[in-house]
C-alpha cells in the first residue's frame, strides 16, 4: 500500500513538473495517466494479495500436515497401548493356565508312574490279569482356546513354544480290551502315559519361565527345541517302568 501511494505521488509530481515546464496535458491524457496509475496500484495490490494468499495456504497446509501427523502419532500410540495391554493380559492368562496344567501333569505323571510299577510287579509275579478298561485323563485349556487368535502378540519365538507345548494337550482317552489285558501291556500303557506327563510338566515349566522373562524383562531361558535334551535328560525313563520280559 505504501509503495502504491509512493508511485502515485511520484507520477503526480512528474505531471506537475511537465505542466510547469510548459507542457500542457489535456484532460484526456491526465485521465489516461490516472487510469494507468490506478491499474498499476490495483495490479500491485492484487499481486500482494495473491502472495499473501499463497503464503496463507502454504501455512495452512503445513499446519494441516502437522495436525495429521500428530493425530497419526496419537492413534499409533493408542493402538500400541492397546496391544501392550492385550499382551500383558494374554501372558498372565497363559501363565496362570500353564501353572494349573503343570500341577495336573505332575499329578498324572506320578499316578501313572506308580500304577506302571504295580502292574510291572504283578507281571513279574505272575498275578492274574484283571484290567479290561484303561483311562488316561486329559487336560482342559479354555483360556488358550479362547485366545489362540492373539498369540501373534507374543512374537514368533514365544508363540511357537506356546503352540508347541499346548499341542500336547488332549481330551480324556479310554482303551477297552475284549478280555483282560496282560499285566505287562497295562504296565506299558501306564508307563507311556507317565513319560508323556513328565515331559509335558517339564515343558510347561520352561514356557512359564519364558513368559516370566518377557513380563519382568529378565533373561530368556531359550526355546523348547534348544533346551529339550537337557530338560528331559533327568526325567524317569520308560524302560524303568516296564518289565524286561513282556511275556
Amino acid at each position: 500500500m505504501v509503495l502504491g501511494a509512493g508511485v502515485t505521488f511520484l507520477i503526480a509530481n512528474i505531471i506537475s513538473l511537465l505542466s510547469i515546464g510548459g507542457l500542457k496535458i489535456d484532460p484526456g491524457t491526465a485521465t489516461l495517466f490516472g487510469a494507468i496509475i490506478g491499474l498499476c496500484v490495483v495490479a500491485w495490490q492484487t499481486n500482494r494479495g495473491f502472495q499473501n494468499l499463497i503464503r496463507s495456504q502454504e501455512n495452512q497446509s503445513r499446519l494441516e500436515r502437522q495436525a495429521r501427523l500428530h493425530r497419526y502419532e496419537l492413534d499409533r500410540a493408542g493402538t500400541q497401548a492397546d496391544e501392550d495391554r492385550e499382551k500383558r493380559l494374554l501372558l498372565s492368562g497363559l501363565r496362570a493356565e500353564m501353572v494349573s496344567l503343570h500341577k495336573t501333569a505332575f499329578a498324572t505323571a506320578q499316578t501313572h508312574h506308580q500304577f506302571a510299577l504295580i502292574y510291572k510287579a504283578m507281571h513279574e509275579h505272575n498275578a492274574p490279569s484283571t484290567m479290561k478298561e484303561w483311562t488316561i485323563n486329559g487336560y482342559k485349556t479354555p483360556f488358550y482356546k479362547e485366545n489362540i487368535s492373539k498369540l501373534g502378540l507374543l512374537g514368533v519365538s514365544l508363540a511357537a513354544d506356546v503352540i508347541r507345548v499346548y499341542s500336547m494337550v488332549f481330551d480324556d482317552r479310554k482303551v477297552v480290551w475284549e478280555k483282560a489285558a496282560p499285566n505287562s501291556v497295562v504296565a506299558v500303557a501306564y508307563a507311556a502315559g507317565a513319560v508323556l506327563a513328565y515331559k509335558f510338566n517339564a515343558d510347561l515349566y520352561h514356557v512359564c519361565m519364558r513368559i516370566i522373562a518377557v513380563e519382568e524383562g529378565s533373561s530368556d531361558p531359550g526355546t523348547l527345541a534348544e533346551t529339550e535334551e537337557k530338560r528331559h535328560s533327568n526325567l524317569p525313563k520308560l524302560e524303568d517302568m516296564v518289565p524286561e520280559k513282556m511275556y
